[in-house]
């Protein structure tokens, strides 16, 4: 799984606890870009908050950076999406937390 699609984005009645891992695609320039992950951030972060700040650090430093995923990850590999931050249409940054 290599892309934040793949991210369980359902409700679940137990959150995932650990680590927040980020993920970042660039803009797809066509239907024949397949892969846009350009950005896979697996230190891990003790906290969403944490993850955020250095998820906006890659934004101000990655210029084709267009899309973020803040996720947690299970050990059986499955992804949990937290928050989505992306660049709008005039370049400034929005979020939208992914769970409730």
């Amino acid at each position: 799984m290599d892309s934040c699609f793949s991210c369980d984005f359902s409700s679940r009645k137990v959150k995932m606890k650990g680590k927040y891992y980020i993920e970042g695609h660039k803009s797809k320039g066509g239907w024949e870009d397949e892969i846009t992950l350009i950005l896979q951030d697996d230190k891990g972060y003790g906290t969403l908050e944490e993850a955020t700040t250095k998820a906006k650090e890659y934004f101000e430093k990655e210029k084709d950076l267009h899309l973020a995923v803040i996720y947690q990850e299970d050990k059986m590999g499955t992804k949990e999406g937290a928050k989505m931050m992306f660049r709008d249409d005039e370049g400034a940054l929005e979020e939208s937390l992914l769970f409730y």
